[in-house]
């Protein structure tokens, strides 16, 4: 089950989880510090209008998560896949798909996902779930101020490709 969800209290022990794995993309000096930081951002998120949170539920457990900004590395308007975690447990059995696809669906327009290039599983994830959503009908750009890669569609079938 896919819930939107108002406040981030739910999502603070898979959080924690989600940190710990991306925490092996990124350069940290000092490991305590930046997940008390990221958990500390996390708090200011509902504060912010254009964040939007879901969860993805099994059997009562939260087993994963996405949240939704319009802080854009690659378009000017849209909507941004801003953070995304399946637990471990539950990878590959199809569950992020439904949420990327469920979360694509409540937001129609320009969309974007950034996924840095040290995360190739994250890569491989998210250019068969676009592709796949799209009928591939996407873009995948770099930009020199993100070393990652972007994947750009647009789902407002009322809208030209990119307008």
């Amino acid at each position: 089950m896919i819930t939107r969800i108002e406040t981030i209290d739910k999502i603070k022990p898979i959080f924690r989880e989600y940190l710990n794995y991306i925490s092996q993309f990124f350069e940290i000096n000092d490991r305590e510090s930046w997940r008390e930081n990221a958990l500390n951002h996390l708090q200011r998120y509902p504060d912010k209008k254009d964040w939007h949170f879901y969860i993805l539920e099994e059997s009562g457990s939260i087993i994963g998560f996405a949240f939704v900004n319009k802080h854009l590395r690659f378009n000017n308007n849209g909507f941004a896949v801003a953070e995304f975690y399946i637990r471990k447990t539950h990878q590959r059995q199809g569950y992020g798909r439904k949420l990327a696809e469920h979360v694509f669906a409540q937001f129609p327009g320009n969309w974007e996902v950034a996924v840095s290039l040290k995360n190739s599983a994250a890569r491989e994830f998210w250019e068969q779930v676009v592709a796949s959503y799209t009928q591939g009908k996407f873009i995948k750009k770099t930009t020199a101020s993100f070393s990652g890669n972007g994947f750009i569609f647009n789902n407002d079938q009322s809208l030209a490709f990119f307008s």
